[in-house]
């Protein structure tokens, strides 16, 4: 008898019952069905799958890859509320942007035997793409798209294609961008190339839009917006791959004179809770970085009930993409 059995019985999730089973927390109500059933059916847990579950402890590795990001804290809120309520335990490696100290936490944590890993994703690279395929732990990436591997992510091209053509629609014609590095996939190309798709839907020339590219952070935000307007283009409108970009690039704005939005409309991508409180506060697009955390959480949990019921069976990975919503400050 298997356990999806028992808690077809029982009238309970398999999750239920594999916590039950493993020590886990549940309500003294579905302790006493499963119980009950277990008793009536003379059930023994698969020795397997008990084995696997001994192996590894109750804590769950999350590796970022900073710490000091409205997105970031955001996403890791989203886990750690699924996580408590599960009675696990996060273990959080911080890479500090470094793509091998990536790679190293990702190969510690496999050694480690934790019951899973949340990875926030930025650059892959070929070794990751080698360590990701040969994974043994449950592992779910956020952020980005990973063919190997399961993956909750957001809809970074549309975001970026309505927050631009938003900007159009309010007459704003002399565009510029400030992105980060493209070898992120998701908010360095997929943005990018949202913002040209709107120029070129709007009939506008993409050519003449002017871009700088740098880091995730103010400060590369500031000196992109400056190099742009160095070199002689005065826009009016400015669109930010990240709204932390987008605060940099205001303050160079303000240093050279210009009145936001009379002279030029600033606007970013993200919606954490630091562009309401920019001056003015600033229009973007909300992503959905707890509920990205939370949907991620979720399925690594079911992910590893499915294998503590299932060892052996292959299980189908997960693509899921999350929407947008354009919020309307005074930047633009």
């Amino acid at each position: 008898m298997k356990i999806s059995e028992i808690a077809k019985l029982a009238g309970v999730s398999s999750a239920a019952v594999s916590r039950y089973i493993n020590g886990g927390s549940i309500s003294e109500e579905k302790k006493q069905k499963i119980r009950k059933v277990i008793e009536e059916t003379g059930y023994v847990p698969n020795p397997t799958a008990r084995s696997l579950r001994q192996q590894r402890s109750d804590a769950i590795g999350i590796i970022v890859p900073r710490i000091n990001s409205d997105s970031v804290s955001n996403l890791i809120e989203g886990v750690s509320s699924v996580l408590n309520k599960s009675n696990y335990m996060a273990i959080f490696g911080n890479t500090e942007n470094d793509e091998k100290r990536e790679i190293e936490y990702l190969r510690m944590m496999q050694k480690t035997k934790l019951a899973g890993v949340i990875l926030l994703g930025t650059v892959f690279t070929g070794e990751h793409d080698k360590v990701l395929r040969d994974f043994a732990l449950p592992i779910v990436v956020c952020g980005q798209n990973h063919a190997a591997v399961n993956c909750i992510y957001h809809d970074d091209f549309n975001a970026a294609k309505e927050i631009t053509a938003y900007l159009i629609r309010k007459g704003r014609r002399r565009l510029a961008y400030v992105g980060v590095t493209e070898t992120d996939i998701s908010v360095g190309l997929n943005r990018r190339l949202g913002v040209e798709q709107a120029i070129a839907d709007a009939g506008l020339d993409k050519s003449l839009l002017v871009r700088s590219e740098g880091f995730f952070n103010a400060d590369e935000g500031y000196s992109g917006m400056k190099k742009i307007l160095s070199e002689g283009f005065m826009p009016d409108g400015v669109i930010c791959a990240t709204d932390t970009l987008a605060a940099g690039a205001m303050k160079a704005l303000h240093e050279n004179g210009c009145s936001i939005p009379e002279d030029v409309s600033v606007a970013g991508i993200g919606g954490g809770s630091s562009g309401s409180i920019m001056y003015p506060a600033l229009t973007t697009v909300k992503l959905f970085h707890r509920e990205i955390g939370e949907r991620a959480a979720r399925l690594l949990l079911s992910i590893i009930n499915d294998r503590l019921e299932q060892p052996d069976k292959k299980l189908p990975l997960t693509h899921s993409m999350l929407g947008y919503e354009l919020i309307e400050r005074d930047s633009v």
